[in-house]
């Protein structure tokens, strides 16, 4: 039993060691930790079961009207993501493993994309932690259009990182990273680190939501190619009410949205806009109207051609004032299945776009366990 006890430990060190090495790969990083984890499963698991989910979002969304800050274009597809694995000590624990398989209709190049979903979850009644690749639904909050645009929420659903999550009654933190992209000499490295926070005071609310994202250069890259800078966020109070007047809830709030924007070793690369934005929503049973306004500099001082790179937010927030305006009916709304439609219009001075959107979301999975949130 003692030499039995010591070969364990040795095992472990050689792990931890493995890990030290590791951490400026990190995919391989997040591999062998979730390797590690297994290899201490005998030590304390009890009550294994195993656990299955599946999570399927399919979605049409049409956008007409002025195309200066965007695009016009169709967003149509469906992204499906199955998940089995091992839960232990009454489901506090998990090891999951799956994939992410994105359709996009009419497109004969990267008809199906895969991404693999290898992650380790933990749940308590107030902290949540993840690591490995898991989907973004995962996240606690639903981070609005400003900070991640509807193309990202469509054809970038993964968080290739971690997550540390703290749950009360009024509220909640939380922390994320997300490592989209490891460095190479085609590639450059990138990764998000964001925050988002809210918490409740009997109709009071105040919270914050963000991030920062690093877009460093690729190996051997020209003297040319600089490293950019980019940190978002949005500190704000409003008033929450679960019933008021006709309404099943009303929320109003508001606050600053400002950003460090930089362009490393360039003359004049540095932009620190700030400006105000209000939000609103309301809903009556099925019918829910949501209303964003957003007055200020620009957000996006390099332009919308650098979306999905450095910004990840709508670009909308170029315009010096812009509203935009969701409508949406849910005609199936429980915790299986989501299905709605809805109309978005977009307002800035160069004019109005607008956009269709219908939008079907499934989750089935294990007896009490439900790791994508419906939103």
């Amino acid at each position: 039993m003692k030499d039995l006890l010591k070969e364990i430990l040795k095992s472990i060190k050689t792990d931890i060691s493995t890990l030290i090495r590791l951490k400026s790969q990190p995919s391989l990083f997040i591999l062998h930790s979730l390797f590690f984890i297994l290899t201490l499963l005998p030590l304390s698991v009890s009550a294994q079961q195993v656990e299955w989910n599946v999570d399927a979002l399919g979605f049409f969304d049409n956008s007409e009207g002025d195309h200066t800050l965007r695009p016009t274009q169709t967003l149509a597809g469906m992204n499906v993501s199955p998940e089995v694995g091992l839960s232990w000590n009454n489901r506090q624990h998990a090891i999951m493993g799956g994939a992410n398989l994105i359709t996009r209709w009419g497109s004969d190049e990267d008809a199906l994309k895969a991404k693999a979903l290898v992650y380790y979850q933990y749940q308590s009644p107030h902290f949540h932690f993840l690591i490995g690749n898991f989907m973004r639904d995962k996240l606690l909050s639903d981070y609005p259009e400003y900070l991640l645009a509807d193309t990202i929420r469509y054809y970038r659903p993964v968080v290739q990182g971690m997550a540390w999550q703290y749950l009360a009654d009024n509220g909640h933190f939380e922390a994320f990273l997300d490592w989209t992209s490891a460095i190479s000499k085609k590639h450059r490295e990138q990764f998000m680190a964001g925050i988002s926070t809210k918490f409740h005071f009997q109709h009071f609310l105040i919270g914050a939501e963000g991030y920062y994202y690093h877009y460093a250069r690729r190996q051997n890259s020209p003297i040319d190619e600089h490293i950019h800078d980019y940190l978002i966020t949005h500190p704000f109070i409003g008033l929450h009410y679960d019933q008021w007047a006709f309404l099943d809830q009303l929320e109003i709030r508001g606050g600053l949205l400002a950003s460090l924007d930089r362009e490393r070793n360039m003359e004049h690369g540095k932009y620190t806009p700030i400006g105000f934005l209000g939000e609103l929503q309301a809903s009556r049973k099925n019918l829910q109207l949501k209303e964003t306004v957003y007055a200020g500099a620009n957000m996006q001082h390099f332009g919308s051609s650098h979306l999905g790179q450095y910004y990840w937010g709508d670009t909308y927030t170029q315009a010096p004032f812009y509203s935009r305006t969701d409508l949406q009916y849910r005609f199936i709304n429980n915790s299986f299945v989501n299905v709605y439609a809805g109309v978005i219009v977009n307002a800035t001075r160069y004019g109005i776009n607008h956009h269709q959107v219908i939008t079907l979301r499934l989750n089935l999975g294990s007896k009490n366990f439900k790791p994508i949130m419906l939103k």
